[in-house]
């Protein structure tokens, strides 16, 4: 797969890592990863923010916790959307939470953070000049995503709503599709969809991320 160069609306772009000390983070992922890391912000801002490289494309960052946070460690999923804004309407609607309401980052893009009608927190991501991840399915790079969740049915409708997701079925496990998807990475990789059809999973090249069922009785929720 050719370097990534941007994303179409409803596919997840991008990841970054909230983190108590992100010095050590980025040391400890520099070592498992073999990443190239490079603190962004301004010389005179007393948060870094490091992007982390493979090849020298980005592929994650490493941040600060957000102010107020819990001091826990997580990791954050971004969706390309076209307008912040219009998809925080889309989630209200929706029966969602906005946590953190659209904001520039920059010129990197805007951004903002929310819950859907379960708590499970994600962002979106209006590209400025940041076109989210360059590198992805390599070792070391971002390769899928998934919605943990005890109430499909809801998640199904919420996120239908916000991002145009259906779900397929392939060998027992439900996955997120976004029609279209196939035909956008079938223009940069061309062959894929026979590909996918020759391995039995015909309909896989539009999967966005995968459904994770939860069972039990406590109700924790994450992306």
């Amino acid at each position: 797969m050719p370097e990534r160069d941007g994303y179409i609306p409803g596919v997840p772009c991008w990841v970054d890592t909230s983190q108590p000390n992100p010095g050590a983070a980025a040391a400890f992922y520099h070592d498992l990863f073999d990443w190239e890391l490079e603190d962004v912000m301004p010389p005179d801002s007393p948060a870094k923010y490091f992007m982390a490289r493979l090849h020298g494309g980005d592929v994650a960052a490493i941040g600060p916790l957000p102010e107020g946070a819990p001091p826990m460690a997580t990791w954050n999923t971004y969706i390309w959307v076209v307008s912040a804004d219009e998809t925080a309407a889309k989630v209200r609607e929706a029966g969602g939470r906005t946590l953190t309401e659209p904001f520039d980052v920059m010129d990197a893009g805007r951004m903002a953070v929310f819950a859907d009608p379960e708590g499970a927190v994600f962002s979106v991501w209006q590209a400025g000049t940041h076109k989210g991840a360059r590198i992805v399915n390599e070792a070391g790079s971002l390769n899928f995503n998934g919605l943990n969740t005890r109430d499909i049915e809801t998640a199904k409708r919420f996120y239908g709503s916000v991002f145009g997701w259906r779900t397929l079925t392939i060998g027992g496990a439900e996955l997120w599709t976004l029609p279209g998807y196939g035909d956008y990475l079938e223009e940069r990789d061309p062959g894929l969809r026979k590909r996918t059809a020759e391995f039995g999973t015909l309909g896989f090249e539009d999967v966005v991320a995968t459904i994770n069922p939860i069972r039990g009785t406590c109700r924790p929720a994450g992306p």
